[in-house]
């Protein structure tokens, strides 16, 4: 009796694991994305970005807005309905070592398509999303990132690689694109030419002169034309930190919100506000061009602890906290 006792618990808890691992196993089939490994590279980027167009077809639009300076071209993932009138714009990678925060955002596409007909902190996505759109950028400097993955040969135009390998920086620490310029100081807004062409801090000879930050302004005058882009998240990689603050200079209406944004990522993450802001300092900058140029609240949140690029064993840590941002964010306005 004992051993016929003993066999049965044995056969269940075989039936048990087999069941508990198969569903595992399935959960980790199911995942397009992956998490797991350190350099989420472009072409991964564009494989994944097909396979869940493929699997989320009514509610998941892959476009491309233009192409970067080495060729590569730049997505724009939306959620939701393209035609609503609200829409929240996403934008990642601007600097190259911050490949980290592509990952981040390519994770929350997934899990918010698999979520879509499901509650997120009681409210059901897809009411959200047919609402308010969300519009990814997840690489807006594709080349910088292979740079700084795979070094300057990872650059396929033969003159533009010559002229990388004679400016300053190292290739795995390389912020700027393939010209040289800084994604992040190429924008119109209180713009002066400064620095040198190289791995950081070189804004350009001129505002917007970068491919990249012409397509990216072309997206969201574009969406303006259809909608309202009632706020934009710019994520990047170093501080576990938010940009919140706004000038004075900033209408009422754009700091209100942006305040309201920040509170919502912070309670999120617990990641600290930055203390000062100084548009002097952040002459050219993307998040200063959108809240005092285009009037739209803007957040900028640093996901990382560490110095870049990010050591995928923070990815774990940083998935938790920011998993769901932005769709909470898009739910201020909903």
């Amino acid at each position: 009796m004992k051993h016929k006792l003993l066999k049965q618990v044995w056969i269940f808890i075989l039936i048990f694991g087999a069941v508990f691992w198969g569903c595992q196993t399935n959960e980790v089939r199911a995942a397009i994305v992956s998490t797991s490994h350190q350099k989420y590279s472009y072409g991964e980027l564009k494989k994944d970005l097909k396979q869940l167009q493929k699997k989320y077809p009514d509610y998941c639009q892959v476009n491309v807005i233009g192409q970067s300076v080495d060729d590569r071209n730049l997505y724009e993932v939306v959620l939701g309905n393209p035609e609503a009138k609200k829409h929240l714009v996403v934008i990642a990678n601007l600097h190259a070592r911050e490949y980290m925060t592509t990952q981040l955002c390519m994770k929350q596409i997934e899990y918010y398509l698999g979520q879509y007909n499901k509650k997120i902190s009681g409210k059901k996505v897809s009411a959200v999303l047919d609402k308010v759109a969300i519009h990814y950028v997840p690489s807006c400097n594709p080349d910088g990132t292979a740079i700084s993955q795979f070094g300057f040969n990872a650059i396929k135009n033969k003159t533009l690689r010559a002229k990388l390998k004679k400016m300053p920086g190292s290739a795995t620490t390389w912020k700027a694109n393939a010209r040289g310029v800084d994604l992040n100081r190429n924008w119109n807004v209180a713009f002066k030419k400064s620095g040198t062409r190289g791995s950081s801090g070189f804004r350009g000879n001129k505002a917007a002169s970068e491919p990249e930050i012409k397509a990216l302004v072309r997206m969201v005058n574009r969406i303006q034309k259809k909608g309202k882009v009632v706020g934009v998240v710019s994520y990047h990689s170093t501080g576990s930190i938010i940009y919140g603050r706004c000038a004075s200079r900033a209408t009422a209406s754009v700091r209100k919100q942006t305040n309201r944004m920040y509170k919502t990522a912070r309670n999120l993450t617990g990641y600290h506000l930055m203390p000062t802001e100084s548009l002097r300092v952040a002459a050219g900058c993307s998040r200063e061009y959108f809240l005092y140029k285009k009037n739209i609240p803007c957040i900028t949140i640093e996901i990382g602890r560490n110095a870049c690029p990010l050591k995928i064993s923070e990815f774990s840590s940083i998935w938790k906290k920011n998993k769901n941002v932005v769709i909470k964010e898009a739910m201020l306005f909903d």
